[in-house]
């Protein structure tokens, strides 16, 4: 491994790791003795329990409480309305904030829903909800009108945050749904949704409790807080309070362990499931052509046609009447110095970018047949970094094609069979280079795309990876953008220069 290999890779190791060094926010022991103190002696100074009883008088209180079936009774109660009003919250939230961002016009239609779901007080949303509801399904209602834009603007800011080079690459290689939420979404909203669901919950149980001491349900904590005013029994209002307290703190640690161990399986992170298929692959330097995958030759030539393309960003021209024909079995090498336009005809020509004019035609000879399949090894690699390197190369595979079975060797040939279960992210540059060209050599394809494909890659593993190419993609259209020579030369191709002219 080259210097700027290791360097790259400790780097990325010390950054995922630096996430487990984080200081704990937990608060200090100390911190809670010193404000039970301020508590006690502030207690003893008033000397009246009726205005305030001190911890030791609340704690006894709730040691009476505990035993007596009541009490249970009416933390079931409020338990399983608040907990339902939660559910529902975070459900339709969720399921909004996805809408409105597919959607732009779902978004402006929910924007004055939100708003005034998080301005309208949570006592005149129990007052008019008494007039539709029973008392005792008041707290349900209130709850999850108090979480739903908790969650909403969290997932929907997390989904905004997404990566969007990454959605563009699942474009691409047709990712399937479930696995694009879980490899490529879900990595950068789980941390947006736990936090909302956790702050939803402290919250519910507050604005649920709150709902109940102004409905007086029969059976409910809020009841009891209620009766504990009435009767001037400060100790057992602050009793019942701490039970709420309790009970908060007690659900939204539970949630918290949930979702830390539903987290490696929502995120699709290394290790979390699955193991390597070993498939009987010969061990040469390029594997065996047939069990790889790679085509066998064909009789018929197949063409793509480029005609005058020209494209501009910004009223400022990068391409500017490029002409040229590929031809299958013979790769092409678009020679240009870097900030040429290279990457952009790459992409105009994968329907990642529209040309300004000119057009991309393919047929035998160009007579204008639909564009075949497109893979493309992208310059900036787009991994699912917390996903190993398998899950990568196989990101857009169905799981009984062979090419499934296939991708275990391919990437030992490529030299990552000791790492294939490893997360992409602590893989060196060289290593996360291999891994996007294995995902775009086992794509069902016609057409591949190499960006700058050999970046990264010490010379010796250079011309190993060129020659896997050179055997796999025989017989269809290869392209690849680069301003060495010398990478011409290892596949074979011929040189066309690009850019403005």
């Amino acid at each position: 491994m080259s210097k700027r290999q290791t360097s790259e890779r400790t780097e990325r190791e010390g950054h995922i790791g630096a996430k487990d060094a984080r200081p704990s926010r937990r608060p200090a022991l100390w911190a809670g003795a010193f404000w039970l103190a301020i508590w006690q002696l502030a207690a003893v100074a008033l000397g009246s329990e009726l205005l305030l009883p001190g911890p030791v008088a609340v704690l006894a209180r709730l040691v009476e409480m505990v035993p007596q079936p009541a009490f249970w009774a009416r933390v079931g109660f409020s338990l399983v309305r608040i907990a339902g009003g939660f559910a529902l919250g975070a459900a339709c939230g969720a399921v909004g904030a996805f809408a409105a961002a597919r959607w732009r016009v779902v978004e402006e239609l929910l924007a004055p829903l939100m708003a005034l779901a998080k301005s309208v007080p949570v006592a005149s949303i129990t007052v008019l909800a008494l007039i539709w509801l029973r008392a005792a399904n008041l707290a349900m209602l209130v709850v999850l009108l108090v979480v739903l834009p908790i969650v909403y603007e969290n997932v929907l800011q997390g989904l905004r945050a997404t990566d969007g080079k990454l959605e563009e690459a699942a474009r691409l290689y047709h990712v399937p749904p479930v696995r694009r939420l879980r490899l490529l979404v879900m990595p950068t909203l789980f941390p947006y949704l736990s936090t909302a669901l956790a702050l939803g919950l402290s919250t519910a149980w507050k604005a649920g409790v709150a709902a109940e001491v102004i409905g007086i349900p029969a059976g409910s904590l809020g009841e009891a807080i209620y009766d504990a005013k009435v009767y001037f029994d400060t100790p057992a209002l602050f009793a019942v309070t701490l039970a709420v307290v309790l009970a908060s703190a007690a659900c939204t640690a539970a949630l918290r362990r949930v979702l830390a161990w539903i987290e490696p399986l929502a995120c699709g992170r290394a290790g979390s499931a699955g193991r390597i298929e070993r498939t009987t692959t010969a061990e040469s330097p390029v594997g065996n052509a047939q069990a790889t995958g790679a085509p066998a030759a064909r009789n018929a030539e197949h063409r793509l046609c480029l005609e005058r393309l020209s494209k501009a960003f910004g009223g400022a021209p990068v391409l500017n009447g490029v002409t040229f024909t590929a031809r299958s079995g013979e790769p092409i090498c678009l020679m240009a110095p870097s900030g040429s336009g290279k990457s952009t005809l790459l992409r105009i020509i994968a329907g990642l970018e529209t040309a300004d004019d000119g057009s991309v035609v393919f047929g035998d000879p160009c007579d204008r047949e639909p564009l075949p399949r497109v893979a493309m090894s992208f310059q900036d690699d787009r991994l699912a970094d917390q996903a190993s390197a398998l899950a990568n190369a196989r990101i857009g595979l169905p799981a009984e094609s062979p090419a499934w079975a296939e991708a275990p060797s391919l990437l030992q040939a490529l030299g990552i069979g000791e790492r294939q279960l490893a997360p992409a992210g602590i893989c060196s540059g060289g290593e996360r280079r291999r891994i996007g060209l294995a995902r775009a050599l086992l794509a069902p394809h016609e057409i591949l795309l190499l960006d700058e494909p050999f970046n990264g890659i010490d010379a010796a593993t250079r011309e190993h990876v060129a020659a896997i190419i050179r055997e796999r993609e025989r017989g269809r259209i290869v392209i690849m953008a680069s301003h060495d020579k010398r990478d011409a030369e290892l596949i074979g191709a011929r040189n066309v220069h690009v850019g403005l002219r």
